[in-house]
């Protein structure tokens, strides 16, 4: 009796594991097709979704949050090359939402991270305007001219 159980119990342990290695190579396989696709189509879709957000002025604690969400979601959507620069302008909101405004430092070091940003902001609102077609400061479709011959 303790040869059959031997027998039947050893390929069963080696069937539960099996199976148990395929359903984490599963799970992992779901997982990674769960990403964001970091295609220039996607991110304008994301942005079209936010683009009237992004574009009003925080008047509250609560606006500047939900700025720093919808950057950190259109980072997280971006083609690798403005993602650098959505994540420089998310950091700066970051920053200003911490400021000290009794404290000069603390003031003085948004206002060095809103000089460093700059570039950034131009070459995301750049990349924003050629591929999407919207100024990422006002929200409005640009034209782009026609080529002429």
């Amino acid at each position: 009796m303790k040869l059959l159980q031997r027998c039947v119990c050893k390929p069963a342990r080696a069937v539960g594991r099996l199976v148990g290695g395929l359903v984490a190579v599963v799970l992992l396989g779901l997982s990674a097709c769960a990403e964001t696709p970091r295609t220039a189509t996607n991110f304008c879709r994301v942005l079209a979704d936010r683009i009237d957000d992004i574009t009003t002025p925080p008047a509250s604690n609560d606006d500047v949050q939900r700025l720093i969400d919808h950057y950190e979601r259109l980072a997280e959507a971006a083609p690798l090359e403005v993602q650098d620069d959505l994540a420089t302008i998310r950091d700066l909101f970051i920053a200003a939402s911490r400021v000290d405004t009794d404290d000069e430092a603390s003031v003085q070091q948004v206002a060095d991270a809103a000089y460093a940003a700059e570039r950034a902001a131009q070459d995301a609102g750049i990349y924003v305007g050629a591929t999407c077609g919207l100024d990422l400061s006002t929200g409005l479709a640009l034209q782009v001219p026609a080529a002429t011959p």
